[in-house]
């Protein structure tokens, strides 16, 4: 190596912590000012903010679906470690007791230490090495040796909770090997280590043939041409970070969502006029309709009316939706719809279609709804990477005069395998006589079938169920349009759009914790703690953790299916 990461009369490393400051970037805020300056910029001060015990200028709000995601990369982290037995941990050796207060922490200047002393030694593979240069520290998931000759070089492998790769792989590579490189370690190669798709499950905590090095040369060159951003990525943050007053010349567009959420997309979509002072509440400014339509390939019927200077669909003329949508398909007839509901303000609603519809039913119907968790890693034996496996359901009957019969429901949360036991007793649940309904209903027909395709002796009952289910949203998506839904954060005809809509007294923002599906499946690794699947070995959830998991999920999943009896209540 050409350079030393740490100078050889440094003091002891529990002094490293006081005398040396923590650099001002890592991989992932530089990540964060590559997706938008001003994400990085907010982060940044909510560090500084919460650092002083003040208020943040905005506070960062993590979605479930990102969570998730954050646990599925610390379970693929920890079965990547396992591929290399012989391996240091630099992390987990890095952590120091300060001798003022005696907690635990981190110790990043100590790491760097760690990792030039392993280095140094040329033969074993290293996880969490860290490297620095100038203001930039980087942790490389894994760093192998490999000899050339006489000289050792390294290759870095960035792990990954993927199947494929994408563009911010390289991206992660770029930096990372930069930073090395930049400190003197000789690289010969970088590689991603990625999840095999399809990979199954045969026994329990054997995870050999899930993960699949890839270190092709395309991959070389993509990552070689990355990293000649670097410098001015750098300077780009820097001048960021230096900016007294937040950016807000950067809006809220595609960059919000890509290549993940932004945790401060709510800060910066909040509409208000001029600033809060005293006790004097944020006053809503009405704002404008965009120009939006409901499954508008690429968006270019919106864009049409937009070129010709349309801000506002409350203002766009009957006559021009009309040419624009002049088509006898859902699509033409929603739109139309959708036009008309923004333009008068009103509800727009073909009562007799939709009675209709509800008619050619067999009564009493069979309101149904899954939840299910899915596992990058599995956890029990004769599951795949990434299969959605039901846990849980709710069922409610409701009579043709919008009467509810009864509700049934099923929640496992032993950890074990849940299938086989949801799969029975929604055999016994189910009426053969009557239709199941369900929104959007591809998805538990999908469900119904895998476990059909599992459980051989019971395929016969469940595919007649399957046969039996029917889907209420095209009823309304037919013959039903609320003003509110053109302006949706979520889908247009979601069932937590639509809900609001027809049952005001129904609200999912009235639910505990669990109010999505993403919310749904954290619940589920609280309340059932399946082995292999916790972020750290021996986590320790308790009793009421459990509990109120499992209260919440009850709660949630019930909403889904007690929000089709209410829909069908309005429809009729």
């Amino acid at each position: 190596m050409a350079q030393q990461l740490w100078r050889a009369d440094s003091q002891h490393p529990q002094d490293a912590g006081r005398r040396m400051t923590t650099p001002h970037l890592s991989k992932s805020l530089l990540n964060n000012y590559r997706q938008c300056p001003r994400r990085l910029w907010l982060e940044m001060q909510d560090r500084a903010a919460r650092k002083k015990g003040l208020a943040p200028v905005a506070q960062a709000v993590y979605s479930a679906d990102t969570t998730k995601r954050f646990l599925d990369g610390h379970v693929i982290g920890r079965i990547a470690q396992a591929c290399w037995s012989e391996g240091v941990d630099i992390e987990k050796a890095s952590w120091i007791t300060d001798e003022d207060t005696g907690q635990r922490q981190r110790d990043l200047n100590y790491a760097t230490h760690l990792t030039y002393q392993w280095m140094q030694d040329q033969r074993r593979p290293l996880f969490e090495a860290t490297f620095q240069h100038q203001n930039l520290l980087v942790m490389a998931d894994v760093m192998v040796p490999r000899r050339h000759g006489h000289r050792v070089y390294w290759q870095m492998i960035e792990v990954k909770s993927s199947t494929t790769p994408k563009d911010y792989h390289i991206t992660d590579l770029a930096t990372q090997a930069w930073v090395a490189e930049q400190s003197g370690v000789d690289l010969d190669s970088v590689a991603l280590l990625l999840v095999n798709k399809g990979f199954e499950l045969h026994t329990a905590g054997d995870y050999t043939g899930l993960l699949g090095l890839h270190d092709d040369p395309d991959l070389q060159a993509q990552v070689r041409q990355a990293q000649q951003q670097m410098p001015t990525t750098l300077r780009g943050a820097a001048q960021t970070l230096a900016l007294r007053q937040e950016p807000r010349k950067h809006q809220p567009g595609d960059q919000c969502t890509s290549p993940f959420e932004c945790p401060y997309i709510g800060h910066c979509t909040e509409k208000t006029t001029g600033q809060t002072t005293g006790k004097t509440a944020k006053q809503t400014t009405p704002q404008p309709v965009p120009i939006r339509f409901y499954n508008d390939r690429g968006g270019a019927k919106a864009q049409t009316l937009i070129d010709a200077g349309h801000t506002d669909l409350r203002q766009v003329p009957p006559a021009t939706i009309a040419r624009l949508w002049n088509g006898s398909t859902d699509t033409h007839g929603v739109n139309q719809r959708l036009a008309q509901a923004v333009r008068t303000g009103r509800v727009v609603m073909d009562r007799a279609g939709a009675q209709a519809a509800l008619q050619t039913l067999s009564w009493p119907v069979q309101h149904l709804d899954f939840e299910t968790i899915s596992f990058i890693a599995p956890v029990w034996p004769g599951t795949q990477s990434g299969q959605h496996i039901p846990f849980q359901y709710s069922l409610h009957r409701q009579a043709q005069s919008g009467q509810v019969l009864g509700h049934a429901e099923f929640l496992d949360t032993t950890g074990q395998d849940p299938r086989r036991a949801l799969a029975e007793q929604l055999v016994k649940d189910i009426d053969p006589r009557c239709t199941v309904l369900a929104w959007n209903d591809s998805f538990e027909r999908a469900v119904i079938r895998d476990l059909a395709e599992q459980f051989a002796e019971l395929r016969k009952p469940l595919m007649r169920i399957h046969d039996q289910v029917q889907d209420l949203l095209p009823i309304v998506r037919r013959h039903y349009f609320h003003p509110n839904m053109a302006q949706a954060e979520g889908s247009t005809f979601s069932i937590k759009t639509v809900l609001p809509c027809m049952a005001a007294h129904l609200q999912y923002s009235q639910l505990g914790t669990v109010q999505n599906g993403g919310e749904a499946q954290l619940a589920y690794l609280l309340a059932a703690a399946p082995p292999g699947a916790e972020k750290e070995p021996g986590q320790t959830i308790t009793p009421a953790e459990r509990q109120q998991a499992r209260k919440d999920l009850l709660a949630y999943c019930g909403l889904d299916t007690e929000a089709m009896v209410e829909i069908v209540k309005s429809l009729k």
